[in-house]
């Protein structure tokens, strides 16, 4: 998990810095998706495709399903949005999926496995706010902004389909999974914007002669710590895992301040500190 979302962390810095440049954030998102899953393809050849147990199919539909939402409204909410209201949003996914895991596997995290996660998730908050931001107030004012809105759901979204993403990876592999997820995810964005978008073909050829190179070193950045994370999910509860997953923001948060000069180093070691108590109360104390 550590290892997989430093490469989600080194993926989220360089999709930013290409929305932020106007890159046309439907064919981002078609191309990285179907680069994450399709980029596994000659890994699989080698090393073989796995067993596929009782039970596995509903899953995969229903987080393919979820995941095809969830990804285009998180996408649009940081296009519409600013990153400092959007990525605290993902912080209500882990304490969801204390209800989302029991109700889909009969996960039962502990009390101290349970206070981890929200003492990560405190620390997570420290880390992208200051107290004289008045975060909540200005939350709760602009709600009727559609990037919130998007940011929110999609998040609800991410946490019903997290429980469902570890039924695919031990109903077969992470590996497997990973494939089928994002191949499926990518090809489906493709047809709907393609539905919805007339010009869209036109839009997605000229991403793909301008900055496909950078296109693909994102998704092999999404690809392998998608695989790595998912492969986490082996290992331990649902709850405990997508918390962990939460490091993701603090990497991409390091990231964009080594590379985009980010200030306030401080504030974000005192939160660093926080969040990591609460991981190894997650972690270590189940």
């Amino acid at each position: 998990m550590l290892s997989g979302t430093f490469a989600l962390g080194v993926g989220d810095v360089w999709r930013k810095k290409y929305l932020n440049e106007g890159i046309d954030e439907q064919s981002l998102l078609t191309i990285t998706l179907f680069l994450t899953g399709i980029l596994l393809l000659p890994v699989l050849l080698v090393v073989g495709f796995p067993e596929i147990k009782q039970g596995f199919w509903l899953p995969l539909l229903g987080t393919i399903a979820l995941n095809l939402i969830s990804q285009n409204l998180f996408i649009r909410a940081f296009k519409l949005s600013d990153a400092s209201l959007i990525a605290p949003l993902r912080l209500i996914i882990p304490p969801i999926v204390i209800v989302t895991g029991f109700l889909f596997l009969g996960e039962r995290p502990s009390m101290l496995g349970a206070l981890g996660i929200v003492i990560t998730m405190i620390g997570l908050w420290f880390l992208l706010f200051k107290k004289e931001d008045a975060t909540l107030k200005r939350l709760t004012a602009r709600l009727k902004d559609r990037g919130i809105l998007y940011g929110l759901i999609g998040s609800v979204l991410f946490a019903i389909s997290f429980p469902l993403d570890k039924l695919v990876v031990v109903r077969s592999s992470a590996l497997f999974g990973t494939f089928i997820i994002f191949s499926a995810l990518g090809i489906l964005t493709y047809l709907v914007n393609v539905l919805v978008k007339p010009k869209f073909n036109e839009f997605l050829g000229k991403v793909l002669a301008k900055d496909l190179r950078a296109l693909f070193l994102i998704a092999v950045a999404s690809s392998v710590g998608i695989f790595l994370t998912n492969q986490a999910l082996n290992y331990s509860l649902a709850a405990y895992a997508s918390s962990l997953k939460r490091l993701q923001a603090l990497w991409t948060i390091i990231l964009a301040g080594a590379f985009l000069k980010e200030k306030e180093i401080r504030r974000r070691v005192f939160a660093t500190i926080i969040m990591f108590l609460g991981i190894l109360l997650s972690v270590l104390m189940k």
